[in-house]
């Protein structure tokens, strides 16, 4: 705990929170993490783990830990009643570009455990339970707020900042005075139960639906099933006798399962709201405060942490005086459209599974579009969700190929033994410079070198640079016979005798990174932001752009 007045105050201590407290205070910023609810959660609530959220959990350190609690999943079955079990559409996530080519189920509660525990290893750092935010001031440099303790107490305290964290009730979201319009559109029952007389393949996410009724159901790690229920008269879903319910829509649906009894079941409305701002001067909001969606698709979670990986790293910088203020402004600019992709990828397969008084032969139409597995499981995933549209880069540089500004930057393996993949490299709370020498390889490491040794100048501790030589045969490919022997000596030669040492080069052994950045004999330099998106790529001779990309994120050493 840091009760310290100059530590950002996180209001809110479930994924999203623990998340956005490990991110600052791996960057050495200290941190007040309170929650109202009398003790950690036992229930396990969302249950979906994607791809791009195991990529940041390895970028973390902690993936390792969430695969031993976790159950593979390959995908979702759309159970249409008029088609035979093996023409059932599914969205397979299999084909996924990462090593995460699936998704994962989790109990949430066994999931936050993980999360507090890695929090509590590394920083010390445990919520404060029972700890309620009843009053929020903002007075100029600082916002005062009101804490209640477990001991009936009250304290006044004043932080730099504020990050609501809070839920779709959100506290902090009402004193900042941010609206959250939205609409309800179904709602929803859940239960997780041990089912018995189970027909159909627990590995998947299996969708059941007809004209007026739903249900989903998968195997969780341990004794439990999750099923989903959802009906437009809300007869079953608030019904005094939840399992009743549950079997009398799944013998409606022709599921055949037998239903115990509950461990744990709830019922509550569906709504699609996102907030008109998220932040309003030193308050902000990250998470279900900011937005909510349907669950279909298990993407809501996923989002709110991905909020607060993107929020953590620019916070941070603002906090240490290494940024402007400004450069918050970035954090709505980037993250609220992506608000608005998940809500759009929830309700297609809302539509496809929940459309209720429309035939399910007449829904299935959606699943046939052109495209549609692809771009699905793309944006379910997280793998799709991107900053393009908002990115500030250079004017006038050259065109590469590979991926764009604010897209993913995606893995490679770069040695095969002892392993050593790109993300690797990227494990760290910085930027990442990669330099990928093409065929002028003398060439393109001086001007490594020096772009390195110029940023450390000018962004002190904000950059680590990586060179990426190639095999000889990957980097030699080039009709000057004097620059492929120069480019087989860079390939061969040591960290020391290049400027890079052990711990900042890794030979590109497979070629990977350079036909996943579409790296040829021009060679590159790639900008990779602490959150694992494209800052800028460029040709290594137009690397003094990078610097100046870099202005609108920090501040120069003077």
């Amino acid at each position: 705990m840091s009760s310290n007045e100059n530590s950002v105050l996180i209001v809110g201590a479930g994924p999203t929170g623990l998340i956005l407290a490990h991110e600052l205070m791996r960057r050495n910023v200290p941190v007040r993490l309170i929650e109202k609810r009398k003790g950690p959660s036992h229930t396990t609530r969302a249950m979906t783990v994607h791809a791009r959220s195991m990529e940041m959990f390895e970028h973390m350190g902690i993936a390792h830990r969430l695969e031993e609690v976790c159950l593979q999943c390959p995908g979702n079955i759309y159970h249409f009643p008029h088609l035979a079990e093996d023409a059932q559409p599914r969205t397979d996530y299999r084909v996924l570009p990462t090593r995460f080519a699936f998704y994962y189920k989790i109990n949430q509660n066994d999931f936050e455990q993980v999360l507090r525990e890695h929090l509590f290893s590394q920083y010390s750092l445990k919520p404060e339970y029972r700890t309620e935010l009843v009053g929020l001031t903002q007075d100029g440099p600082q916002v005062e707020a009101r804490i209640a303790l477990p001991d009936g107490s009250t304290e006044t305290r004043r932080h730099p900042w504020v990050v609501g964290c809070d839920g779709v009730r959100s506290f902090v979201r009402g004193a900042a005075g941010i609206d959250f319009p939205g609409e309800e559109v179904a709602a929803m029952a859940m239960m997780d139960v041990e089912l018995s007389n189970v027909t159909f393949d627990d590995r998947w996410m299996n969708y059941f639906f007809d004209k007026s009724l739903f249900m989903n159901c998968t195997k969780l790690p341990g004794r439990c099933w999750r099923i989903y229920m959802s009906e437009p008269s809300g007869a079953f879903v608030h019904a005094d006798n939840p399992r009743e319910a549950f079997q009398t829509v799944a013998d409606r649906l022709g599921i055949g399962m037998r239903i115990g009894e509950p461990e744990w079941a709830t019922a509550w409305a569906i709504r699609n709201n996102i907030a008109d701002r998220y932040r309003n001067g030193r308050m902000l909001i990250c998470g279900d405060a900011s937005h909510v969606h349907s669950p279909s698709g298990g993407q809501g979670m996923n989002g709110c942490m991905q909020d607060a990986f993107n929020l953590g790293w620019k916070l941070a910088a603002v906090f240490k005086g290494q940024a402007s203020e400004s450069v918050l402004d970035s954090y709505e600019r980037e993250r609220k459209p992506i608000g608005e992709q998940i809500t759009e990828g929830a309700m297609s397969t809302h539509e496809i599974v929940m459309g209720f008084g429309i035939e399910p032969e007449e829904r299935y139409h959606y699943t046939q579009e052109e495209g549609w597995e692809a771009r699905t499981i793309a944006l379910v995933s997280g793998l799709s969700h991107n900053y393009r549209d908002v990115s500030v880069v250079p004017q006038l540089l050259h065109a590469v190929a590979g991926p764009r500004a604010g897209e993913r930057a995606p893995d490679a393996l770069l040695v095969r033994e002892p392993q050593k993949r790109l993300y690797d490299v990227f494990r760290h709370p910085r930027f990442t410079l990669l330099v990928v020498p093409g065929a002028d390889g003398e060439s393109h490491l001086a001007i490594g070198r020096r772009l390195r040794d110029e940023l450390d100048r000018r962004y002190p501790g904000q950059v680590l640079a990586c060179l990426i030589p190639g095999a000889a045969e990957q980097v030699a490919e080039h009709p000057d016979p004097d620059r492929a022997t120069k480019a087989t000596a860079l390939s061969a030669g040591r960290g020391d005798e290049l400027g890079f040492d052990f711990d900042h080069r890794v030979a590109d052994e497979t070629g990977e990174i350079r036909a996943r950045y579409g790296i040829g004999a021009e060679g590159r330099l790639v900008l990779v932001r602490p959150d694992l998106y494209v800052g800028m790529s460029c040709v290594p001779e137009e690397g003094a752009a990078i610097l100046g990309y870099l202005e609108q994120w920090f501040r120069p050493a003077q």
